[in-house]
């Protein structure tokens, strides 16, 4: 019965621990995911120099070269998407609206709360 016991606490430990090391991945691969696709902080552009790096073998100056052209071509897609940018938001936030305008009270009062986590999260205003 001991021994059970002793065998049961270490499966559970060892449980406990890899749930644990899920959820920080989990959080951690969401916040990744979310840099990414909003271009936060360059994120955009470590993906795409580890990637290459990775799969390519790159020495330290090709690291250096790519860095630099991958971040030319993210600054000027920026300047390829201004023009635009004030449609896309447009166009997202009448979407925003069609779908709360579907929702029953209290999931408008969720949705209120996603939409300004995500806001906040990517440090635009309320």
């Amino acid at each position: 019965m001991k021994r059970w016991k002793s065998i049961l606490g270490v499966l559970l430990v060892f449980l406990l621990g890899a749930l644990a090391g899920a959820a920080v991945v989990h959080r951690v691969g969401r916040q990744s995911v979310e840099a990414v696709l909003s271009g936060r902080g360059g994120a955009t552009v470590d993906l795409v120099v580890r990637r290459l790096s990775r799969s390519l073998d790159l020495d330290p100056a090709q690291r250096d070269q790519v860095r630099a052209i991958v971040t030319e071509t993210r600054r000027d897609i920026v300047e390829i998407r201004k023009p635009v940018q004030a449609q896309v938001e447009a166009a997202i936030e009448r979407s925003r609206t069609r779908v709360r305008a579907i929702l029953r009270p209290d999931q408008q009062v969720k949705f209120d709360r996603l939409q300004a986590e995500r806001r906040k999260r990517r440090g635009q205003p309320e």
